[in-house]
């Protein structure tokens, strides 16, 4: 068996595509390449569209593969690839919102928004349990679901453009705005917030099935 991250946005062209592209880039840095399946779908998407040209140009001023994100095409959110995954990850709560609607009761407990799972996952890697890196894996999910409502989360961080015109935004600490959807919010600032939550998420996979092996 092999572990399955889904990203979900709404349109599949912007935030969850860089999602998965900076999970799959972090997790064979970390040596769990061959070991987690990452894919992505939007909640609204269309069939085979191509990646937003923004987030493409701002993934190779960061040394992200690119390429794969050029070869991206947009797929549509289904129930199956919900019950598929042993760990979903969605752009902002209201996407959380739209796959808990649509998912299967489990789906409740392995379904996060990226950054919630991001400061959900460190803590939680302490106590993963499992003979194989799958079942690791699968544990590392259900303690962060254990720990939901029992760690304090930051709640509004004020987020500052660095492209003109400057300005400030008000930015749920659970979310990533769409650039798309929500002017105030550049292309600069969905990266600046997709980015270290993917690697943050990668390093404690990584960790906790370091921590449960004998």
């Amino acid at each position: 068996m092999t572990f399955t991250v889904l990203a979900v946005c709404a349109a599949n062209v912007c935030r969850s595509p860089l999602m998965a592209v900076g999970l799959e880039h972090s997790l064979a840095a970390h040596g769990l390449g061959a070991d987690v399946v990452v894919l992505s779908a939007g909640a609204v998407a269309t069939t085979d569209a191509g990646v937003c040209p923004d987030v493409e140009r701002l993934t190779r001023a960061r040394g992200l593969p690119w390429l794969a994100l050029g070869r991206h095409r947009s797929t549509p959110l289904t129930d199956e690839l919900v019950d598929r995954a042993d760990l979903v990850v969605t752009a902002d709560r209201g996407l959380r919102s739209e796959v808990l609607k649509r998912a299967r009761p489990g789906s409740t407990g392995r379904t996060f928004t990226l950054r919630e799972a991001a400061e959900l996952a460190d803590p939680a890697s302490a106590r993963v349990q499992g003979h194989t890196v799958d079942d690791q894996l699968r544990s590392l999910v259900a303690q962060m679901n254990h720990t939901r409502g029992f760690i304090d989360l930051p709640g509004v961080e004020r987020v500052t453009s660095r492209a003109l015109p400057w300005r400030r935004l008000d930015v749920h600490t659970h979310d990533v705005p769409d650039a798309h959807d929500e002017p105030r919010a550049p292309h600069g600032v969905v990266c600046r917030l997709v980015v270290p939550a993917a690697e943050r998420i990668a390093t404690s996979l990584a960790r906790g099935v370091m921590a449960s092996l004998p």
